[in-house]
C-alpha cells in the first residue's frame, strides 16, 4: 500500500490554500447570528437564546430532526420525512413528491414566510412568552431559504448499487456545489445572500409580538450591517469565533462541528446546547437485518471510532483486492472523517495526496478523538418508517447483489465531528473472505 503525504500537514496547507469544499452556514447562522440578530432586535438575553437553540435544533439537535435524504427518499422511501425536509430546509410552493425541476426554492419565498407568519400568529394574545421556540424554528426555514436557492439536485448513488426516488430527494442547487457537499453554506462566498438573509431575519424579529407587555428598542439596520461584514468573511472557525466575542458573545462553542477549518489556535470544545440526545440500543436491535452483518459492522465501527485512525487496526475489515487508487482513496476517506476538524477534511477531499509516510506526522494522533465507546462518537439515529424504530449507533440496509452475485449493504452513520452529514459505509460478502467494506459515500442533510 502506497505511502502518503503527513495527513495534518496537508490539512493544514489545503484549508488555508483551498477551502472551496467546506462549509459554514451552519450552527454559526442558526445559533449564533440568529442569536446576535435578536439581541439587536431588543430580545432580552435569555428569550434570543431561547430563539437561537430552537432554531439550530433542526439541524441535528433532536432525534426526530434526524434526517437524511439517503434514507427518506432512498434506502426507506419515507415521504412525510421528506415533505418535512424540505419544509424546514428547502421551502417551495410545489410539494415533495414533485420533480425537483419543479420545486425551486425561493429566498424569503412565501412558503418560508407562511410558517413564521403561523408562529407569530399562536404568539399574539398575550402567548408570546411561550412561542419563542416555535418562532426560532420557522427562522429556520426562512434562512435556509437563501442557502438552497434555485432548483434542487438529485443525488446519484447508482454507483453503489441505491436508486432514489427522484420526486423525494433533494441536495443542493448545482450552481451552488455537488449534493454531498456544503459549499452552498459558506457565508464568506455568497456575502449579498447572507446580507440579505440576515436583513429578512431582523425585519422578521421585529414583527414578534410584545412579551408581557415590555417594548423593545431594536438597533438601526445600518448599523447591523456594517457589523455584520466581519461576520460574513469569515473563512475558520477561530476568525468566526473573534467575530462573536468582539461584538459580545463570548461563549463561542456552538461553533464546534460546523464545517469551516478551526483555524490558527482554535481550541475545540463540545457545545452543550445540543438537546440531551437518548442512549442508543444495541445494534441488534434493528429488526430484518442479518444478525452477522450487523455484528460485522458494529467491530467495524468501533475499531473505527475507539482507536486513533493511524494505527488502522480496521483495515483487515476492508476490502482492499481492487486497485491500490481506489483502495488507498477509500482508507483516506475513513481517517478523514475521524478528523476532529471535519472542516479542513473537506477542505481536503479534492487535494491530490502526494507520497510520504504518514507516521512522520508530528503530535498527529491528537488530530483525532478517541472515543471510549460507539454510543460516544455518534449522532444516534433511527429508522424512518411509519414503524416504531429503536434509536441506534448505526443503521443497516441491504442493497442489490453485486455484479458477481454477492450479497451487498450499506450502514449508515452519523458522527458526532460530522452533525451535518450522514455517512453510508458500503459493504460486500465475498467468497472466503467474509464481509468488507468497499465504499464510502456521504450525504449533506441540511
Amino acid at each position: 500500500m502506497q505511502q502518503r503525504l503527513s495527513f495534518t500537514t496537508l490539512v493544514l496547507l489545503a484549508a488555508l490554500a483551498n477551502p472551496l469544499t467546506c462549509a459554514g452556514f451552519e450552527s454559526d447562522v442558526h445559533f449564533g447570528l440568529t442569536l446576535w440578530l435578536a439581541k439587536q432586535a431588543g430580545f432580552a438575553s435569555r428569550e434570543a437564546e431561547a430563539i437561537a437553540l430552537a432554531n439550530q435544533r433542526i439541524d441535528a439537535g433532536s432525534i426526530e430532526y434526524m434526517t437524511s435524504p439517503l434514507q427518506y427518499a432512498c434506502l426507506s422511501r419515507f415521504a412525510p420525512d421528506a415533505v418535512d425536509a424540505q419544509a424546514r430546509h428547502y421551502p417551495s410552493e410545489r410539494k415533495v413528491p414533485a420533480d425537483a425541476h419543479v420545486r425551486s426554492v425561493v429566498p424569503g419565498g412565501a412558503p418560508a414566510l407562511s410558517l413564521i407568519d403561523t408562529a407569530l400568529r399562536r404568539a399574539d394574545g398575550g402567548k408570546a412568552a411561550f412561542m419563542l421556540g416555535e418562532f426560532g424554528r420557522s427562522l429556520h426555514s426562512l434562512q435556509d431559504s437563501w442557502a438552497h436557492k434555485g432548483v434542487p439536485s438529485v443525488p446519484d448513488w447508482g454507483r453503489e448499487g441505491i436508486t432514489c426516488d427522484a420526486r423525494l430527494v433533494m441536495g443542493v442547487p448545482a450552481d451552488r456545489g455537488t449534493p454531498s457537499s456544503h459549499a452552498a453554506d459558506l457565508t464568506w462566498r455568497w456575502p449579498t445572500d447572507v446580507n440579505d438573509m440576515a436583513k429578512s431575519t431582523f425585519t422578521q424579529m421585529l414583527r414578534y409580538p410584545m412579551i408581557n407587555g415590555a417594548a423593545r428598542q431594536p438597533a438601526a439596520w445600518d448599523q447591523i450591517q456594517q457589523a455584520l461584514t466581519g461576520f460574513i468573511v469569515a473563512r475558520t472557525k477561530r476568525a468566526k469565533a473573534d467575530w462573536f466575542v468582539a461584538n459580545g458573545i463570548t461563549d463561542t462553542s456552538f461553533l464546534d462541528g460546523i464545517s469551516l477549518p478551526d483555524g490558527p489556535a482554535w481550541k475545540a470544545s463540545r457545545w452543550k446546547g445540543r438537546r440531551d440526545i437518548p442512549t442508543p440500543m444495541p445494534p441488534t436491535t434493528q429488526s430484518g437485518v442479518d444478525s452477522g452483518l450487523v455484528d460485522f459492522y458494529t467491530r467495524f465501527f468501533v475499531e473505527w471510532v475507539t482507536t486513533s485512525p493511524i494505527e488502522k487496526r480496521w483495515l483487515p475489515e476492508l476490502s482492499l483486492a481492487s486497485s491500490r487508487k481506489s483502495a488507498g482513496t477509500l482508507i483516506d476517506q475513513l481517517i478523514g472523517w475521524r478528523l476532529r476538524d471535519h472542516g479542513a477534511y473537506l477542505a481536503l477531499e479534492n487535494t491530490p495526496h502526494p507520497a510520504t509516510s504518514w507516521s512522520s506526522t508530528l503530535g498527529g494522533r491528537a488530530a483525532f478523538e478517541v472515543f471510549k465507546s460507539l454510543n460516544d462518537a455518534v449522532l444516534p439515529l433511527i429508522v424512518e418508517s411509519d414503524k416504531p424504530s429503536p434509536i441506534l449507533p448505526f443503521l443497516v440496509f441491504h442493497l442489490p447483489d453485486s455484479k458477481d452475485g454477492n450479497p451487498r449493504a450499506i450502514a449508515l452513520i452519523k458522527l458526532l465531528d460530522a452533525p451535518n452529514d450522514t455517512i453510508g459505509v458500503v459493504s460486500e460478502k465475498q467468497n472466503g473472505s467474509g464481509w468488507k467494506i468497499t465504499g464510502l459515500i456521504s450525504s449533506a442533510d441540511y
